[in-house]
């Protein structure tokens, strides 16, 4: 028979196994979650430095159309389309060009990488963006409260950077050939390094007011090296504002 110290050991013992058993277990769910995420964050490529477009994107109608693509407008998109000011544009206004037209339109632009946000810093109109990646969601009240460069969340998937973006409200333009949208406005875009100084991007539109259906835009990045982003201040000396005219958009 066991004496009661050897039995008050055994009890410890057992209780002692039990506990690093817990405490295993624990760490070994603690991977199981965090380490998609992990591996993810170590496999995503760098998109860190200055890009800019391959191409004319100002006309994103004649763009698509070189893709061998139609934008499926509504009704009401194909007229206000006719209709448009080309003295409107918010860029001749001095306002932020909005998210996506930001990196399909001219101007170079320079990505910074971290692994809870990456930044978009724009020559145009000397401005930023901002991509959250480290899980952070859409604020509830986001469409109550819409914005130039809209709220932006972005997630690894593979060796590309999707980005989801809402809202944004309805005072930029798609291209600089007057193309409008509505505060309903969608943005999935897909950023895939496909060499060390090449990106393929990608850009899909939806709202419900203007299109049909989602569309998407595809765009090659290059790197630009031997220079950097110049600082653009657009109401210094301004001076075209109050010669603007109401300008018909001419189809090309």
């Amino acid at each position: 028979m066991r004496s009661a110290q050897e039995l008050r050991t055994g009890v410890l013992t057992m209780l002692q196994c039990r506990k690093n058993w817990l405490f295993f277990l624990a760490i070994a769910f603690v991977l199981v979650i965090k380490l998609p995420t992990l591996l993810s964050a170590q496999s995503a490529p760098d998109l860190s430095g200055l890009w800019d477009g391959i191409g004319n994107t100002t006309d994103l109608v004649q763009a698509m159309k070189a893709q061998g693509k139609d934008i499926p407008f509504t009704p009401y998109g194909v007229d206000r389309l006719k209709k448009v000011d080309m003295a409107q544009n918010p860029n001749g206004y001095c306002l932020p060009p909005g998210p996506s037209r930001a990196i399909t339109g001219p101007s170079p632009f320079h990505i910074v990488q971290h692994k809870d946000a990456v930044a978009i810093l724009f020559e145009n109109h000397f401005i930023y963006r901002l991509i959250y990646t480290d899980g952070t969601k859409h604020p509830g009240e986001v469409q109550e409260y819409t914005t130039y460069m809209g709220h932006s969340i972005g997630q690894w998937q593979g060796d590309t950077l999707v980005v989801d973006t809402v809202g944004i409200n309805d005072k930029t333009w798609l291209d600089s050939n007057g193309m409008e949208h509505s505060d309903k406005l969608h943005l999935t875009e897909r950023f895939q390094k496909t060499g060390p100084d090449s990106i393929k991007y990608s850009v899909t539109y939806q709202d419900p007011l203007f299109f049909t259906k989602p569309w998407t835009f595809d765009l090659n990045l290059q790197r630009v090296k031997d220079t950097r982003i110049l600082e653009h201040v657009c109401e210094e000396n301004e001076k075209d504002r109050k010669r603007l005219q109401p300008t018909p958009r001419t189809d090309r």
